[in-house]
């Protein structure tokens, strides 16, 4: 079985200090979709159009929740996809107004069910 290097960093959710790598399919396309979205493009050496460049998306003022999810969506279906394909990966953004801010939420869903969800 193939096996990922496991790239949580201390204070980040679900992190395990006692853990080193990661076998389970699910497991793996997660932290695959949470390095893409939290990288910023050319960070990676060798790839320079890898990332989402989540911030500059999410606070351009000309861009609306479905482009954003489409750049999303872009970046993880060419990035985090696995071998079978048995994970049908998703994202949703919506904009929300509140009377102390205004912000965005970003929901990453993996076969209908959400595994990643980032506020902004």
């Amino acid at each position: 079985m193939i096996k990922d290097i496991y790239s949580k960093e201390p204070g980040s959710n679900n992190y395990d200090p006692n853990r080193l790598e990661v076998s389970d399919a699910l497991s793996q396309i997660i932290l695959k979709i949470e390095n893409t979205l939290f990288t910023r493009k050319t960070e990676v050496l060798g790839a320079p159009e890898f990332g989402v460049n989540l911030d500059d998306l999410i606070f351009s003022l000309v861009l609306n929740e479905s482009v954003i999810e489409q750049k999303i969506n872009q970046q993880l279906t060419s990035y985090c996809s696995n071998a079978d394909n048995q994970f049908n990966i998703n994202a949703k953004v919506t904009f929300y107004t509140t009377a102390e801010r205004d912000g965005a939420l970003v929901d990453i869903f993996v076969n209908e069910q959400r595994v990643i969800g980032a506020l902004f």
